[in-house]
């Protein structure tokens, strides 16, 4: 969960076979033109979600992890795969348990479905168990479509906006909520975009900032976010210890969150584990597995919006 990354908002962060060339603005296309590009089907094993995804021509199975900024691999898989390190050292991935030292790798080619990237960067770590799985697939490659995180189904549908889209599209039906992704606006950083989707969530009355964390196996809260949101005075259901990207378990008290509302969502009776650890960068909450399973979700940057479907229900299949 390396969720610090940020980039600078722009178009062609990426090259892909399935990008459409060139920037508009909303005056230009008021119109949202949305576009199918893959589906990616996903396996459940215990509290993570799989893709199975080609690596120049070699499969690798990978944790589809929205709260990763990067995309990683594990040192095995990158040698695997042959892929050599084309920098290593003095960088790092932040998140649960601290900071982990990365190099970087490159691939001619990754295919997710009937989408391609060419010549994609993934931080290679040492020693990290990925899940059992070879990677994470993270939001550097994700983050240029809007996901339709469709986990009822077992699908991750992949869209493209045709034309900018002044509001957000979706094939979801039945009772939908929309709240804005967040973004940072202070100072120097007003025209940042995190690549990971954020959202604002308010507890008690304190509004957090909460990244949605499909790689997380559980609903987190740090214990500074947690205290300021007065979640450390409910009752401790257990204890115990939490992992992440960092070398180092971190203790965590389990505990029924207060209301969590979102937008108008309000998710009640949320199982919370709130970490002993100092909130990441701006991040004080995960919505792990508890949450991205319990409501339909569909992140569209293309608007900048994020939907939620409650009772969740498969999306309909296409004709």
């Amino acid at each position: 969960m390396g969720f610090r990354d940020k980039v600078t908002r722009r178009c062609g962060l990426l090259v892909m076979e399935t990008l459409l060339a060139g920037c508009q603005s909303a005056a230009d296309a008021p119109h949202c033109g949305m576009r199918f590009v893959s589906d990616l089907k996903l396996t459940q094993h215990k509290r993570a979600f799989y893709t199975t995804i080609s690596i120049n021509g070699q499969n690798a199975d990978m944790l589809v992890d929205t709260g990763a900024a990067q995309n990683v691999l594990t040192a095995a898989a990158a040698g695997r795969l042959g892929l050599e390190r084309t920098y290593g050292g003095g960088l790092y991935l932040e998140g649960i348990g601290g900071k982990r030292e990365t190099g970087i790798v490159r691939s001619r080619e990754v295919r997710l479905g009937d989408a391609r990237g060419q010549d994609l960067k993934f931080a290679t770590v040492n020693n990290f168990k990925a899940g059992g799985a070879d990677g994470l697939l993270g939001m550097n490659f994700l983050y240029h479509f809007d996901l339709d995180l469709d986990f009822w189904g077992g699908r991750l549908g992949l869209y493209l906006a045709a034309q900018n889209c002044a509001t957000a599209f979706t094939t979801m039906t039945g009772h939908l909520y929309s709240v804005p992704l967040a973004f940072s606006s202070n100072g120097p950083e007003e025209n940042v975009v995190w690549l990971s989707p954020y959202v604002n969530v308010t507890i008690n009355g304190h509004v957090l900032h909460a990244v949605i964390d499909t790689g997380a196996e559980h609903t987190v809260i740090f214990r500074d976010s947690a205290r300021r949101a007065g979640l450390s005075e409910a009752a401790v259901l257990a204890r115990g210890h939490m992992s992440g990207i960092g070398k180092r378990s971190v203790a965590a008290d389990i505990r029924i969150s207060a209301p969590v509302v979102i937008g108008d969502l309000t998710v009640q009776n949320m199982p919370i584990f709130v970490v002993d650890q100092r909130h990441v960068g701006t991040t004080e909450m995960l919505l792990g597995f508890d949450f991205v399973t319990r409501v339909h979700l569909w992140v569209s940057h293309s608007s900048n919006t994020l939907i939620m479907q409650y009772p969740p229900m498969p999306t309909p299949a296409r004709s």
